[in-house]
């Protein structure tokens, strides 16, 4: 049987919203200070030029040995919690408990905002009503490049299922009334997690989807963060959760069974081809010393068998 996501009590209440909106950055951290340091003179920054629109930032730091040392200029909007609990998944939803905005914007604590960020997220909000899931553009400020191939998009699209990837974990936008409706994180997923450590971002994004919430790509509201050059681990690990949030997904939205399929038949064959392509070819054999494309497969196949044993086989 599949675990069901993290219930909020805290969401059981509504929150009576305000003009203009409220919003709650959500910061998880453990041991990277210096990042942490940059991401919340961002954050700050960026409340500077726009210091009448009301926000809130709630740092949750895990495992600390110590209270840190962080530079901050505005106390009086932010606040640090200190938390026994490890993962990712865990610490956001312990924020959203302790959050009062009508909006949420979670950050991973090595990324950063555009300092128009709070000038412009209150004017895409009124210009796409009724929509409750946002997302915004990745760009690696120190090569001024985009994150990733599909943050070259520059313009605002609705999100269909097979565009997961644009819904990052270090760069979304849900409404309070959301959370509400889908539920929290599941801590399954998720860094630090013991079960699957990441994906709880394209977890949170299936549901929504599920729930039939639109989910918007916002090319203006700038994210930052640096390029990941992944190692062999890192590969395993994302084909490994994929796997396995793809398999629970599936079977949670059997209306969708097909496009699920499809989706692990394009990673699949993608894979594939890489693979045939690096016996006659030195670029590709250059590319998959990157990209590792053999070991993504072997852990996306290990991910979807995982989560099958974990929560069928081995319950029954």
């Amino acid at each position: 049987m599949i675990n069901k996501e993290i219930e909020l009590n805290n969401l059981d209440t509504p929150v009576v919203s305000k003009k203009p909106y409220k919003f709650s950055f959500v910061v998880a951290s453990i041991d990277r200070d210096q990042q942490l340091q940059r991401c919340l003179f961002s954050i700050e920054k960026a409340y500077e030029l726009r210091p009448d629109v009301p926000i809130e930032v709630l740092v949750v730091i895990q495992k600390a040995k110590q209270k840190k040392d962080i530079k901050i200029s505005y106390p009086g909007i932010i606040t640090f919690y200190y938390i026994n609990k490890v993962g990712l998944s865990a610490a956001r939803n312990f924020a959203i408990e302790k959050s009062t905005g009508d909006y949420l914007v979670f950050l991973d604590d090595d990324a950063e905002i555009n300092e128009d960020f709070v000038d412009v997220l209150p004017q895409r909000i009124k210009d796409h009503k009724g929509v409750n899931a946002f997302c915004g553009r990745l760009i690696d400020r120190a090569q001024n490049v985009p994150f990733s191939p599909i943050f070259y998009n520059k313009k605002v699209k609705k999100l269909n299922r097979m565009e997961y990837q644009n819904f990052m974990g270090s760069a979304h936008v849900l409404s309070r009334e959301v959370i509400r409706k889908v539920g929290g994180y599941d801590e399954h997923f998720g860094f630090g997690s013991r079960h699957y450590s990441g994906a709880e971002e394209t977890d949170m994004f299936f549901r929504l989807k599920m729930a039939k919430e639109q989910v918007v790509y916002l090319p203006d509201l700038i994210f930052f963060h640096p390029t990941i050059y992944p190692s062999v681990d890192y590969v395993y690990n994302y084909g490994y959760v994929l796997g396995a949030v793809l398999t629970k997904n599936c079977i949670s939205d059997k209306t969708y069974f097909f496009m699920y399929f499809m989706v692990v038949l394009e990673v699949t064959m993608r894979g594939v081809v890489r693979l045939v392509q690096k016996i006659f070819s030195k670029k590709i054999r250059e590319k998959d010393k990157v990209y590792h494309y053999g070991v993504r497969l072997k852990g996306l196949f290990k991910g979807i068998s995982f989560f099958i044993r974990d929560n069928y086989f081995n319950k029954k």
